[in-house]
């Protein structure tokens, strides 16, 4: 998450609130490509697919926190605007994911509306890999901070493929080359903002799911994000456990193309945002996103093959025949109507050694 003089605009986490204990990994050691910390991703990769990535120690992390906090203020800045005014940029999924999405236009899991605002930024509209894209003037004034963003960010999802294509057998390159920055896809920085729910009526803000694409990296400030434990059942209110945010940390995932692609040893696991404990409930709670897709045009058949440990197709599977926006779409439209039946998916048994 942002530097901890952010976290001092906001109450603090409760301490008595129970939460899931991710492994916390060090972006110092993943540049320094140390052994012991490429093995302690890989396993978090494939066991709960989520994982905290310490920025701080080095001065990538550092400057990229530095980004992070600007960018942080831009949410702010956006969501000041009048919402009469961000519906002139509605998004319209599932064909285009870029603009403002209003409160209430997703279904949770009981099929009452969903409670947040977001507004998705395209890369390809930053960074001129198509058309430039109409925004409220505050983002085009900060065009040259998004692309910045959204430059180091990539580098960081690319730095973290470089060590499962080592630890899959993968050729070098090979997972990145899905999901490059030149190249059109539905690549997006999230902004999100939950407003404070009422007191006796608080419940789920955004439905349990799994994300699409490949990776996320997440920075938040104030509780309500919660992980479903592996193994457990979504109806099993006491199976979700919240994810504290910790200063200079962000939360990264794995989505559902990692787990295609890898034929099920990768994770993706369900989560879901609900009401922020004790004294965080009572503030708007921001979130920022950055949600890698892969190319369209990508396969989302199994890696498998060429010595790596991707397994071919067993008796009984079939092989995934759609390319990457084809899929993305199908997703995408189920989760809109509410009927998307996420589950946690992955974490295919291997041996490693």
């Amino acid at each position: 998450m942002p530097t901890q003089a952010y976290f001092k605009k906001y109450p603090a986490f409760p301490s008595d609130i129970p939460t899931a204990q991710l492994p916390r990994l060090s972006l110092s050691k993943l540049l320094d490509h140390e052994k012991d910390e490429s093995d302690a991703l890989f396993k978090a990769c494939r066991t709960m697919g989520f994982f905290l990535l310490d920025f701080e120690g080095c001065s990538e992390g550092e400057g990229f926190l530095k980004k992070a906090e600007a960018m942080f203020d831009l949410n702010e800045e956006v969501s000041a605007v009048d919402v009469d005014e961000l519906l002139r940029y509605s998004y319209r999924p599932p064909h285009s994911l870029f603009g403002f999405k209003p409160i209430g236009n997703i279904k949770i899991e009981d099929g009452r509306p969903d409670r947040v605002q977001f507004y998705n930024i395209g890369q390809d509209d930053m960074t001129g890999t198509s058309k430039p894209l109409s925004n409220p003037p505050c983002i085009e004034a900060r065009r040259p901070d998004i692309k910045a963003y959204m430059e180091q960010a990539h580098s960081i999802i690319s730095l973290i493929c470089s060590h499962l294509d080592k630890q899959l057998h993968l050729s070098p390159g090979t997972l990145i080359s899905m999901q490059p920055r030149n190249r059109p896809s539905g690549t997006s920085l999230r902004m999100l903002k939950y407003p404070p729910q009422p007191e006796g009526d608080q419940r789920t803000s955004l439905l349990g799911h799994t994300d699409i694409g490949t990776l996320t990296i997440l920075f938040n400030i104030t509780g309500g994000l919660q992980l479903l434990s592996p193994g457990a059942d979504p109806k099993d209110e006491s199976s979700w456990m919240y994810i504290q945010p910790a200063p200079g940390c962000a939360i990264v995932n794995l989505g559902d193309a990692m787990v295609e692609w890898s034929a099920g040893i990768l994770r993706s696991n369900m989560h879901r945002v609900t009401f922020a404990p004790g004294e965080q409930g009572k503030v708007d709670r921001y979130s920022l996103a950055y949600l890698v897709r892969a190319v369209g045009d990508a396969s989302m058949k199994r890696l498998s093959g060429d010595g790596s440990l991707i397994p071919g197709l067993s008796e009984g599977e079939e092989e995934n025949e759609m390319n990457a926006k084809q899929w993305e779409v199908a997703k995408g439209m189920a989760i809109m109507s509410g009927r998307d039946n996420a589950r946690s998916r992955g974490g295919r048994e291997i041996m490693v050694g």
